[in-house]
């Protein structure tokens, strides 16, 4: 399994959330934009569905069952008016996830880095929405409803 973080690609990311609300980022100081960490992303197989992909890019992560799925989902649109010419610009989808249990998360062959909440929309620059720290913030404190929510 393959994970990686680059500057637009990517169809689904996973905002990994430990006890404290932390966020563990993948430490990409080679990304562009000058933007130090990444959420983790991974591309989705032929006709896998989004969820599939986030399930198994949480899988690639920790052991089995260590990161549960939230109930709040991103959908985040094409950059491009109409069908998107290339995979890199359709639609995405940012997951939430929660560590089960401490240590559960271990370390990758690529370094993570964990941060506050509400500094990740500054530090992470792959995925493509303005409205990141707002759904992070409005995830944590409960006021984005359970299910899908459209970020611009």
């Amino acid at each position: 399994m393959r994970m990686y973080a680059p500057w637009v690609e990517g169809d689904t990311f996973l905002a990994c959330f430990d006890r404290r609300h932390n966020v563990a980022l993948l430490d990409a100081s080679a990304a562009a934009a000058g933007h130090s960490w990444a959420l983790p992303a991974v591309r989705r197989a032929v006709a896998e569905p989004f969820e599939g992909a986030a399930r198994r890019l949480a899988r690639a992560m920790a052991p089995e069952g260590a990161v549960r799925l939230g109930a709040v989902t991103g959908r985040i649109p094409s950059r491009t008016p109409g069908a998107p010419t290339r995979r890199s610009e359709g639609e995405r989808r940012l997951f939430t996830g929660h560590i089960t249990a401490p240590g559960a998360l271990p370390e990758l062959a690529v370094p993570l880095a964990r941060l506050p909440y509400t500094r990740v929309a500054e530090h992470v620059g792959n995925v493509g929405t303005r409205e990141l720290g707002l759904f992070l913030q409005g995830y944590v404190e409960g006021w984005i409803p359970d299910g899908w929510i459209t970020l611009d």
